[in-house]
């Protein structure tokens, strides 16, 4: 079995899953499994969140490679997809090629949903949480307004701003000042429900949890950093939520 391939091969199903949301264990395991499956001697991985290194012998031979994975997002089919592939090639139901060509349809899919169906389910979330959070029914359309304001604005930040903490920065605090707009407009208005409304887009819940899930499986350099970048989006939407209520 070529060792070029299989490197490749387990790469790309790691940085997929990595990428995507996934935990640093589950990189780990998929990697070892299809090199193990492809007939490779000594393997090791090694994940964090930023990063991923395999080694393996092949005749003698050692190979090592580390990749980046700077940007992630949460895409948990594309997670599903990976396991499945990786389940198929080790179970003998397909040849590492075709698992090759199949990862590589994976990571260039494009999102399940366009991009004004994950606005609309934004602004529902937001709209949604204003209300189990104590807000009447008429909290909900402004929140949503500001819950829809907080996710479009990100978004576009991201593509001229490349530090995560100050896009979510001044995404958090332009939704705020949307909220304080809103109340100034309509005093019947509760600033709190429609300020924890709005910035449930920004809620770190997929690393929060794969922190504690990396923490318990024994990663602790993964599970800490996870939890580091959880603190900061939390503390970048504190900060703005100060900001935002000193204008009261």
């Amino acid at each position: 079995m070529s060792a070029d391939l299989t490197m490749d091969t387990c790469l790309l199903a790691g940085s997929i899953i990595l990428k995507n949301g996934g935990e640093t264990y589950r990189t780990e395991e998929t990697m070892t499994r299809i090199a193990v499956a492809a007939g490779m001697d000594d393997v090791n991985s090694s994940a964090t969140p930023t990063s991923i290194i395999l080694s393996f012998r092949c005749q003698g031979q050692d190979h090592t490679r580390m990749i980046r994975t700077p940007k992630r997002t949460t895409n948990m089919n594309k997670i599903t997809l990976v396991n499945d592939v990786s389940r198929r090639y080790v179970g003998g139901d397909i040849t590492l090629a075709e698992a090759y060509r199949s990862l590589r349809e994976i990571d260039q899919q494009k999102p399940n949903y366009p991009p004004w169906i994950k606005h609309i389910a934004a602004a529902i979330a937001s709209g949604s949480f204003s209300m189990l959070s104590g807000g009447e029914w008429y909290h909900f359309l402004p929140t949503a307004i500001a819950g829809l304001t907080v996710y479009g604005s990100i978004e576009q930040l991201e593509k001229f701003v490349h530090i995560k903490f100050f896009t979510e920065f001044a995404a958090a605090l332009l939704g705020g000042m949307v909220s304080l707009l809103l109340v100034t407009l309509f005093p019947l208005l509760n600033i709190s429900s429609l300020i924890i409304g709005a910035m449930i887009p920004l809620f770190p819940g997929v690393a929060i949890t794969n922190s504690l899930r990396d923490l318990m499986a024994g990663d602790l350099v993964a599970g800490v950093s996870r939890g580091v970048e959880a603190m900061l989006t939390a503390v970048s939407v504190a900060v703005a939520t100060v900001i935002t209520l000193s204008f009261l």
